[in-house]
């Protein structure tokens, strides 16, 4: 799924070390020199990456035209797998052990006779693999936007350690994802309050399952003085608040910004006990399931959004540590005057987005890392108790 068309889906990275401020013919022939080209002999290696011009999965041509959208480098990781299923390996063993098997007067195979097959075996899969008959590839889809170096896509895990090593080796720069925990830093710091910021603690919005003096522990999150990204998840309980007991309004320095919440909703416990509850519906933070989670120690961990701002529409979901965009659904352009202008509009309308997310976040760090956050607390912790008391009645 490339950024020119449909929805889309991406982490942010922060592309560190001195970057060019616009895209240059070396750049291109640095993609060209490090693109992912399946050599004719030899045998591969299982898991093959490199860089490829994201037409399409041959693509290995990178020019102006094609990858060069004003200030912004549209191109792709390609990775492929190589590799026999293991099954199959097995099969053929067996198959050829019983042809050999066959001739011998006993009707056993030997050990030496097995070690040939072993090697035979090997040498047909090698050739297999030379003929790349159990390559798969994979696209991801990657824009560079050097005006605010950043680079998005959706490498996660492994994967982003690929998109990593490969960038710095082609363009001799670091790649830092953008996360709850890292974003708040950086909010906080350019406020003054970096203090602030380290001396945070996750909240406890109910009591853990074994009483009011159990803290939360978030175990998915990494532990340590930082990145703090248990903070994506009070974001979205914090966002989830203000959608379902207060105006549905967020007013940041950009204008007023209204969300829904929409389609999904994925919960985990935030003491690692009472497990993970996954909601699909319209409307699902007002199921009486997920009041049901969050009184149970549950927090958000990945939610569906409809957003509006500046008299545009944005369907998503986003994850709450790393702040991962989904299925992200742009404001349709009306005129174009051709698919480059086209492209160009919906960079535009992207940039456009994540200033309204990281808006509407700044307006949650700020109050997150200052003194109302106890009174807002309070007040959370107000509405999902009278959630209970509202389902006792009925």
């Amino acid at each position: 799924m490339s950024f020119s068309s449909g929805s889309v889906s991406f982490r942010r990275f922060t592309v560190v070390g001195k970057a060019p401020k616009s895209v240059t013919q070396d750049m291109l022939d640095k993609l060209s020199e490090h693109a992912l080209r399946p050599g004719e002999f030899g045998v591969p290696e299982e898991v093959e990456y490199g860089w490829s011009g994201g037409r399409h999965v041959l693509d290995g041509n990178f020019g102006f035209e094609h990858n060069v959208f004003a200030d912004n480098l549209h191109f792709a990781l390609r990775i492929d797998t190589n590799k026999v299923p293991g099954p199959l390996k097995k099969a053929w063993q067996i198959m050829e052990e019983d042809a050999v098997a066959k001739n011998n007067p006993s009707g056993f195979i030997s050990k030496n006779q097995k070690r040939e097959v072993k090697d035979s075996i090997k040498r047909k899969i090698d050739q297999e693999m030379r003929e790349g008959r159990f390559r798969r590839s994979k696209l991801l889809p990657i824009l560079w936007d050097l005006a605010t170096r950043t680079l998005y896509c959706s490498a996660t895990g492994a994967t982003f350690e690929k998109l990593a090593e490969i960038f710095e080796r082609t363009f001799g720069l670091e790649l830092e994802p953008v996360t709850a925990g890292s974003l708040a830093l950086r909010l906080a710091e350019s406020n003054g309050r970096k203090r602030d910021y380290e001396d945070l603690r996750p909240t406890r919005f109910v009591p853990g399952p074994e009483g009011e003096g159990q803290q939360p522990d978030y175990p998915w999150v990494a532990k340590g003085p930082q990145p703090k990204d248990f903070l994506g998840n009070e974001f979205l309980l914090w966002l989830w608040h203000e959608a379902d007991a207060r105006t549905s309004t967020v007013k940041t320095e950009a204008g007023d910004v209204t969300l829904f919440f929409d389609k999904s909703l994925d919960l985990d416990c935030a003491y690692g006990q009472t497990g993970k509850d996954t909601l699909r519906g319209d409307g699902p933070s007002r199921m009486p399931e997920a009041r049901d989670a969050l009184r149970s120690g549950k927090l958000p961990r990945k939610a569906g959004l409809v957003l509006d701002a500046n008299r545009q529409q944005y369907t998503l979901s986003i994850g709450a540590e790393g702040l991962s965009i989904g299925a992200l659904k742009l404001p349709d352009i009306e005129e174009a005057d051709s698919p480059r202008v086209e492209f160009e509009e919906r960079v535009t309308l992207l940039r456009d987005f994540c200033q309204i997310l990281d808006e509407m976040y700044a307006v949650f760090v700020k109050a997150r890392t200052s003194s109302a956050w106890e009174s807002q607390t309070s007040g959370i912790r107000k509405w999902i108790l009278q959630a209970a008391k509202a389902a006792a009645a009925a």
